[in-house]
């Protein structure tokens, strides 16, 4: 073994990286096998490669890194997962740059980017795109849905037990909805799970008429919450009522708390009843269906009002899901309706989900911590706590989850500032650093007609692939590093 004399935070944070490296030249093996089959050269020659890379890099990594040192400090999981990240995003780069002509560098970035992070956007027709790189793409989709630190610690033996507070850094929701014992030890039971669900997917997908290819791009991107890309750039309102309910089913299914499934491996369901994300996540999809079909009804006489709300259904649940495909027509649907899909797309899916945006749990905190200050207005002497699922929260976790709100409205309106400096209006501006942001990709102005980027300014590209990883870290990794007090030695704080 070849052991160089390094840190102990610096060989934590190698090893990871090898281990990243290691399963992402691994799930390459089928986008280059595909480049081989519909000989598809330039692809296969940059997959190849990038294979050979990681595999070269991943080995030397931990023959280098040594021994895994689990005990250290918290910044150093957020430089891991940071790390990690922009590794891989950054590696993916030279695949799309090298295999498609007329490509510039920020092109390949961007669509790197919008992979990884399950943003629904991309530079052209993805559809139009090598099949080998189409399949790429909704495999860096489906690992960064899962999350690769999530599939590091599930899928290498020694990494299993390493403890929540890594996975911690690349779902930063409230701590205390998964830092219980069933989640701490259950880290590959979550990735066994969204691996059952994609091959489930699949099954019903492949019965329902479709295509083997397409199902696999499909389930894979799907899983995921990424959107549909690869057919009509996410407009899919010819497919046919079977495949539509399995898309809905599986997008709203991939927008849920994980702890949904571990409750259910572990015959625990009778306690989904008390957890109150998932219910106020459900009844916000139900609530905003049935306002919104009955805004269509009041202008159609209430014509087909069953089907109504069933495309109705579809089409929120893409949304809320930060899926951000179109499943139905809503170039017909009232203003008023669109503002109400815009507006539940800032909250998003659930926490510990593979959806993006603000997540259910820190919106009830929210509203819990509004209502609780002015419970304490009225009673000052009240010993009264602040609760959620009936349990008392401690101040900081009540802190992290309202600070990361304020932080995500600075970045959103932030975002939005450096875009109008690109000759952008208001509006574009507001509702694109909102769609990177949330991971959507789609703007609810752009429901009827895909959003494509190939036209946009290197600058504008940029800061979208800015929002969009900032988004998937969910924002926290993304601003520490550029705190000072962040880079300092152990010794030095």
């Amino acid at each position: 073994m070849i052991l160089i004399k390094m840190t102990r935070n610096r060989r934590f944070i190698l090893n990871i990286l090898a281990d990243a490296l290691m399963i992402f030249g691994v799930s390459i093996l089928p986008s280059l096998l595909a480049a081989v089959i519909f000989r598809e050269d330039r692809p296969a020659l940059a997959a190849g490669v990038a294979v050979l890379c990681c595999f070269a890099a991943g080995l030397a990594g931990r023959q280098i890194s040594g021994g895994l040192e689990v005990q250290v400090r918290p910044r150093v999981w957020y430089m891991t997962t940071f790390f990690t990240w922009i590794l891989l995003i950054t590696l993916t780069v030279p695949v799309f740059y090298f295999s498609i002509p007329g490509y510039s560098v920020t092109d390949a970035v961007l669509e790197s980017a919008a992979g990884w992070t399950t943003t629904g956007v991309g530079i052209y027709d993805t559809a139009s795109l090598p099949r080998s790189l189409q399949l790429l793409r909704s495999t860096c989709n489906w690992l960064g849905g899962v999350g690769i630190i999530m599939t590091v610690l599930s899928l290498v033996p020694t990494r299993q037990y390493l403890g929540y507070g890594l996975v911690s850094t690349e779902f930063p929701g409230p701590s205390f909805l998964k830092s219980g014992n069933d989640f701490r030890k259950g880290y590959r039971k979550v990735v066994i799970i969204y691996i059952l669900l994609t091959l489930l997917q699949f099954i019903m997908l492949i019965i329902a008429g479709m295509d083997g290819f397409t199902a696999v791009l499909t389930t894979l991107s799907n899983t995921s919450t990424s959107g549909l890309r690869h057919m009509g750039n996410g407009v899919v309102t010819g497919l046919s009522a079977p495949i539509k309910a399995v898309i809905t089913l599986f997008a709203f299914l991939g927008s849920v708390n994980c702890m949904l499934f571990l409750l259910i491996m572990n015959k625990k369901a009778g306690e989904i009843r008390y957890n109150s994300e998932i219910k106020v996540y459900v009844c916000r999809l139900l609530a905003a269906g049935a306002v919104i079909t009955a805004f269509i009804a009041a202008g159609t006489g209430g014509r087909d009002l069953l089907r109504t709300f069933g495309r109705v259904m579809m089409q929120t649940v893409s949304v809320l899901s930060t899926s951000g495909y179109v499943i139905t027509d809503v170039s017909h649907w009232p203003k008023a309706c669109v503002l109400l899909l815009l507006l539940m797309s800032f909250t998003g899916a659930c926490a510990v989900s593979t959806g993006g945006g603000i997540k259910t749990a820190r919106m009830i905190i929210a509203f819990k911590t509004v209502s609780f200050g002015i419970y304490r207005h009225i009673h000052p002497s009240s010993v009264r706590s602040l609760t959620f699922d009936k349990k008392p929260m401690k101040s900081d976790q009540v802190m992290r989850a309202n600070v990361f709100i304020v932080l995500f409205v600075l970045f959103w309106l932030g975002g939005a500032l450096l875009l109008s400096l690109d000759d952008m209006s208001l509006q574009q501006a507001l509702t694109y650093s909102q769609a990177m942001l949330t991971n959507t990709g789609n703007t609810m102005a752009d429901m009827g007609a895909p959003t494509l980027v190939s036209d946009f300014t290197p600058l504008t590209k940029a800061v979208m692939c800015l929002l969009m990883i900032a988004g998937r870290l969910e924002i926290y990794p993304f601003v520490m590093i550029f705190l000072k007090n962040f880079w300092k030695s152990d010794s030095a704080i």
